[in-house]
């Protein structure tokens, strides 16, 4: 791919678009066409790839055609208007959302005067008004205001009591709620301390279960616990800490899924987790499909919905070219009932406890498929962002082999390492960035206290890293087991005693 997309002399760019365009809709595809934008030098057929994407990300692909043409310079500061030149952009920009919450907040006396004369009547405009007078009374009696504000401006100054939800409780009512406890809005979070949690869906009960968790009402926890519908193991971990009660430990020792609190309840009952790492026997000689090839894989999972034959399916993918993919098959053969941990021969380590982390990634991640791309274009096993393979001297068009992508992605990790020295900050980290880390998680985290570091761990602010972290450690745990190590545990790692 890299020989397509790169070296091409200019008049074969349009064979190359060309080529791409003949390819499935998919992430894998807007990728290489984000590619070719960024090479191009014509500005006509830059956005035409624009116009071929699957899922067009305006602040990437705007960007990368703003450079290219004044016309677009102009389109990309529409929709990320800054306070540097806020007033030689068109006022319909702010209107649609092209002004965040934040910049307006950072915006002097002159700036917020001119908006308000300007704006048409609107949540933009009641916004700009709030900031004008500093008057954030009136916020949470309009239910477009409130989630503007409480999702996206959830600062301590909007904090107030609210003695009406209603106008909120609809089904994103669950963000709010999170938005309240995650970002601890006192007063807000008083207020729905209040609440009658019966009338609400699973997921607004959990975060209002959350809520009395940090107003240490455990009593009123647990009622709410118990009335979540379809429990996973995530609530009766939390039933069994908070009651004690061994039925609840069963229900974590009977789940054939490990995860980080079933993997948590073995540990504690000394039971030995069940796992299987051996799947491949070499049965074929060329597998139907090359996980390197990022097409291949995409034609993997586009059958792998159709097939039910599945165990048939698998067989013909026996073979460590496929490993894989064939483990993704048998997953869900089995219904998700049997663990797999495959290792893939792709890095060896003296080091047993960072080999296992490793790979705990690298599972994560991809489930050890080469050719995987995300949708935020991530690439290869280890899912690493082309910025990040470029900072580190990579080259974005080998990263769908083992050897190229695992040795950046090491590289990446032993930096973080260096900085974080924790193995879950770490986990934190590969996914949401070493700033969000130390912005937003490290400052909060507690590993010691009543029910630490678990509460903490269920506060991280993104919905990705906070599961990712645990997925992680789980991961970590496991591989450091099949490797040899069995010395390290959760209650070791977490400090728990």
């Amino acid at each position: 791919m890299k020989k397509i997309i790169l070296f091409l002399p200019f008049f074969l760019f349009s064979l190359d678009l060309n080529y791409l365009l003949n390819k499935p809709k998919s992430y894998v595809r807007d990728f290489y066409l984000t590619q070719f934008m960024k090479e191009t030098n014509s500005t006509i057929l830059a956005y035409k790839a624009y116009n071929s994407l699957y899922k067009k990300r305006p602040f990437l692909h705007l960007k990368i055609l703003a450079k290219k043409s004044p016309l677009f310079n102009q389109i990309y500061r529409c929709i990320n208007v800054k306070k540097e030149y806020l007033r030689e952009v068109d006022i319909s920009c702010i209107l649609n959302n092209g002004l965040s919450l934040r910049t307006i907040a950072s915006l002097n006396n002159n700036d917020l005067k001119y908006l308000y004369k300007n704006l048409k009547n609107g949540k933009v405009k009641e916004a700009v008004k709030c900031f004008l007078y500093n008057d954030f009374s009136k916020v949470f009696k309009n239910r477009d205001l409130g989630y503007y504000f409480i999702l996206h401006y959830p600062a301590k100054k909007i904090d107030q009591i609210i003695d009406d939800f209603s106008i909120f409780e609809d089904k994103y009512f669950y963000m709010f709620v999170k938005s309240a406890v995650i970002n601890n809005l006192s007063l807000i979070r008083f207020s729905l301390s209040r609440l009658n949690y019966e009338k609400f869906d699973d997921k607004t009960k959990w975060w209002l279960f959350l809520n009395q968790m940090k107003f240490k009402r455990y009593k009123q926890a647990v009622k709410i616990l118990k009335s979540i519908h379809n429990k996973t193991s995530r609530e009766y971990f939390w039933l069994w800490k908070l009651s004690k009660k061994e039925k609840y430990l069963d229900k974590l020792l009977n789940n054939p899924r490990i995860d980080f609190y079933t993997l948590y309840a073995h540990e504690e009952s000394n039971i030995t987790f069940p796992i299987k790492t051996k799947i491949i026997y070499n049965s074929i000689k060329k597998p139907k499909y090359d996980q390197t090839n990022p097409w291949d894989v995409l034609k993997f999972f586009d059958e792998l919905k159709k097939r039910k034959d599945l165990f048939k399916f698998a067989k013909e993918l026996d073979s460590n070219k496929s490993i894989a993919l064939k483990s993704i098959v048998l997953d869900k053969a089995y219904h998700y009932k049997i663990n797999f941990f495959i290792t893939p021969p792709f890095y060896k380590d003296k080091n047993v406890s960072f080999r296992a982390f490793v790979y705990a990634i690298a599972r994560q991640e991809s489930r050890f498929i080469p050719a995987s791309v995300s949708r935020s274009y991530a690439l290869g096993t280890m899912q690493i962002m082309p910025f990040l393979i470029r900072s580190m001297k990579g080259d974005v068009f080998r990263q769908f082999d083992y050897k190229e992508n695992i040795t950046l992605g090491v590289k990446h990790l032993k930096w973080l390492f260096s900085r974080l020295h924790n193995p879950l900050m770490v986990a934190y980290a590969y996914n949401g960035g070493i700033g969000f880390v130390k912005r937003k998680v490290i400052p909060k985290f507690k590993f010691r206290g009543k029910f630490e570091p678990f509460l903490s761990m269920e506060l991280i602010p993104y919905d990705e890293s906070r599961e990712y972290g645990k997925r992680v450690i789980a991961n970590y745990i496991i591989y450091s087991h099949i490797f040899g190590d069995k010395n390290i545990t959760l209650h070791k790692l977490l400090n728990i005693n």
